[in-house]
């Protein structure tokens, strides 16, 4: 039988992805600006870390914060699908590609 591989290449693209957001947050944050991008970017970070070390506990963590970035989207824009989409698609479909059973399978 052969053994199952962790998402690594997943893991570490998203933890990029995470922390130059942490890093983007960091410096809105110095200017007085939403911390929005720093909480998203940790999220990111650790969830990356974590589906690329094999554990299911990653796809939880961007779970949640998928779940953050949509309650974050309403409450800052409402219902207007025009500016509601370009911020929840994109994590969306991350989110979707995790939970696949591409990816979920591997996470233990």
């Amino acid at each position: 039988m052969s053994e199952i591989k962790p998402p690594r290449i997943l893991g570490l693209l998203l933890a990029l992805l995470g922390a130059t957001t942490v890093i983007g947050g960091v410096n809105l944050l110095l200017m007085n600006d939403s911390p929005y991008f720093l909480v998203i970017g940790i999220g990111m970070l650790i969830s990356g870390l974590l589906l690329a070390r094999g554990k299911k506990v990653g796809a939880y963590v961007y779970a949640g914060t998928l779940a953050i970035i949509v309650l974050w989207s309403l409450f800052e824009v409402g219902l207007d699908v025009s500016q509601l989409l370009p911020r929840i698609v994109v994590p969306s479909l991350i989110g979707a590609y995790i939970f696949s059973g591409k990816v979920k399978p591997s996470l233990v």
